[in-house]
């Protein structure tokens, strides 16, 4: 079928471009949490989720706070998935299909600090994984140590189904989390709570940005 074709030949692409994680879901804007309109991309059938792997040797450099190295790290993920997602949306028009590229970290709504659309809830639907304890996407393999970037398109693909799991009896984040947010469900995450923790750490450490990266250090999945 020509859509196992499509699928398996954009998969192998971004693999070999660097990306960890390769999957594809129809597209639910509300299950998306999309802030996209259809001229960008709102009415488009599938998303493509890709995932890359960080470093666990620059996560377990954290403490209690961010550090400036996983600062850089973190931005440099986000650049892979960007430049992957881009090149990926030239290879699906190149064959006369339309692709969206999703930033992988850019915040359209700052009081409630929402981008274009939910990276994980998207991986989520692609088979990547659950939603844990810390709010974040629980990859089976790699835990929450995974960056995600979307493309949206109507190539023809085959898709991929949700995954079931959850935490079991893990509570690591929520034992870590240095602002409190975490309790036993994803329900219990306390936004406001976390994201002033994250505004402490940007002026106090000079990370420069409103990332943690300690929930996701305690979440390293079974390698």
């Amino acid at each position: 079928m020509i859509s196992d074709v499509n699928y398996e030949e954009l998969k192998e692409f971004a693999l070999r471009n660097g990306m960890s994680l390769f999957g594809v879901a129809k597209f639910d804007p509300a299950e998306a949490r999309s802030m996209l309109s259809e001229r960008e991309g709102n009415d488009l059938p599938f998303a493509i989720s890709m995932g890359v792997r960080l470093s666990r040797a620059v996560l377990d450099g954290i403490d209690d706070h961010p550090t400036l190295l996983y600062q850089w790290h973190y931005r440099q993920a986000n650049y892979l998935l960007d430049r992957v997602a881009f090149q990926l949306s030239l290879l699906i028009q190149e064959k006369g299909a339309r692709a969206v590229p999703i930033p992988a970290s850019q915040i359209v709504d700052w009081e409630n600090q929402r981008a274009h659309l939910s990276h994980k809830h998207v991986a989520r639907l692609a088979g990547h994984g659950w939603i844990g304890r810390n709010n974040l996407l629980v990859n089976p393999r790699f835990g929450a140590q995974v960056r995600y970037v979307t493309v949206l398109t109507d190539l023809p693909l085959r898709t991929d189904e949700p995954v079931e799991g959850d935490c079991g009896d893990c509570r690591a984040c929520v034992e870590a989390c240095p602002a409190g947010a975490l309790g036993e469900t994803p329900e219990d995450y306390d936004f406001h709570r976390c994201f002033e923790k994250l505004k402490e750490f940007a002026r106090e450490h000079r990370i420069g940005h409103y990332i943690c990266g300690v929930c996701v250090r305690a979440c390293p999945g079974r390698t």
